[in-house]
């Protein structure tokens, strides 16, 4: 795997600078990125739920930390990010218990015993994926990893935000990909649909899916 992403960013583009400030600029600022914000992490609260009274939690890619609050109830909780610069933003925002761990890696490749967690957390990630090999990749490691729940993010081809681009002609960010093909993917990993927030994405391009494993 050639791409290297962290946080919702390439992790080659990262300095301890702009992983201060990636989270204030990202989701503080404009009203449909602090709605956005809201919206998952309300996700982040129910599928930390779902998993059943403290479980144990990997975070890929954890940025600087911005469920922290929320996961860091979990029996263990593991921040994993390839940005060295934003696991030490996390250093520098949280005082950091025993049972949270950091760790530096790769999302297809972590170095973790299988069924190492009840629930891996992967947001803001996918849509930097360019092919279904990534993709797949992705989706098996955090298979391997879970013993019950894996919850991610991806940006939906359904939603009007993305075809009205298309037919525009304008730029578009992101890798966008259709629910039922994500499914297909996560099939093949050992891993069935559960749940999908929302339940038909029409203008927000952002679709939450919570998998369980087969």
């Amino acid at each position: 795997m050639s791409e290297r992403m962290s946080g919702g960013r390439p992790a080659g583009n990262t300095t301890v600078e702009s992983a201060r400030a990636y989270e204030e600029k990202r989701f503080g600022r404009r009203a449909r990125m602090k709605r956005l914000n809201a919206r998952e992490r309300e996700f982040a609260a129910h599928v930390l739920q779902l998993a059943g009274p403290r479980p144990r939690v990997i975070d890929i890619p954890c940025g600087s930390g911005r469920f922290f609050d929320i996961f860091s109830v979990a029996s263990e909780y593991v921040m994993a990010d390839l940005s060295a610069d934003m696991l030490q933003v996390v250093r520098e925002r949280f005082e950091l218990p025993a049972h949270v761990r950091l760790l530096e890696s790769n999302v297809t490749k972590i170095p973790l015993p299988d069924g190492s967690a009840d629930l891996c957390f992967c947001m803001r990630l996918f849509h930097h994926f360019p092919s279904d090999e990534m993709r797949l990749a992705a989706l098996q490691e955090l298979s391997r990893l879970s013993r019950s729940y894996v919850a991610l993010s991806f940006y939906n081809d359904e939603c009007l935000r993305y075809r009205w681009r298309k037919i525009l002609g304008k730029r578009i960010r992101g890798n966008y990909i259709s629910f039922e093909h994500l499914a297909g993917l996560a099939k093949q990993a050992g891993l069935d649909v559960c749940e999908r927030v929302p339940a038909r994405n029409i203008l927000e391009q952002q679709c939450l899916v919570v998998f369980k494993k087969s």
